[in-house]
């Protein structure tokens, strides 16, 4: 099982259950809903930034959830195809759109499980989706798929989580400072190839909170063009 699937599958079929519409939503009711997202008002600095022609665009949104940010974006115009690992996310993003009236094409994918993505793109979102993808190798073979699917004046657009000093990690969880992945100690570890020992127990990992300057250099060492960052806030190019 890869170390992200199991998290995200349980809270999207807890969120199926308890009627709650977002990720956001169901970690933060109080300061957000599908609507409201946390990315939403960079999401809506970035297109000013960026000055795209919605009608004439057309987008992809990869770790979309119940599709948020995905239908932030048909709203406005733009040709959304979105994907996520998790087919209970999907399903609701679905059912989500249908009540909206959005024409947007989900499907329930691993970005990482392609081998290409086979269409070209002028907007590639992700909405707090690269936080949870942790290791080296799977943060390369992200980049290497979202470059070849940036058209050539295309532009990538992400908000991820990164490193803050005042977050505690409690003894279940583990953070190495030098590579700012973020561990979680598990019982069994046999059913994840990414599992390591270290100090004695078994650890997953889970999140990868970069330094902001961490994140700035991978993006160019990925070969993107970086136009803006605020924080954990990036606006890409090729």
């Amino acid at each position: 099982m890869k170390y992200y699937f199991e998290e995200h599958e349980n809270t999207y079929q807890e969120m199926k259950r308890d009627n709650i519409l977002a990720w956001d939503q169901y970690h933060e009711p109080a300061k957000y809903n599908f609507d409201h997202f946390m990315m939403r008002s960079f999401l809506e600095r970035a297109l000013d930034i960026i000055q795209i022609f919605p009608d004439k665009s057309k987008a992809f949104e990869y770790g979309c959830g119940t599709g948020a940010g995905a239908c932030f974006l048909a709203k406005r115009g733009f040709v959304v195809d979105a994907i996520d690992i998790s087919p209970t996310a999907i399903e609701l993003a679905r059912s989500i759109a249908e009540e909206r009236n959005l024409n947007i094409n989900y499907s329930n994918r691993d970005l990482l499980e392609l081998t290409e993505i086979d269409q070209e793109y002028d907007l590639i979102l992700d909405n707090y989706c690269l936080q949870s993808i942790v290791t080296d190798c799977d943060r390369l073979k992200l980049y290497s798929l979202i470059k070849s699917a940036m058209k050539k004046n295309g532009y990538y657009i992400i908000s991820t989580a990164i490193y803050n000093g005042n977050r505690v990690y409690s003894g279940d969880t583990y953070y190495c400072e030098e590579t700012g992945v973020v561990y979680d100690r598990v019982t069994f570890s046999e059913q994840y190839p990414d599992a390591i020992f270290l100090n004695q127990s078994w650890w997953i990992p889970n999140r990868r909170h970069l330094r902001k300057e961490d994140l700035r250099e991978e993006l160019l060492a990925a070969g993107f063009i970086v136009l803006f960052q605020e924080e954990g806030n990036v606006i890409c190019s090729k």
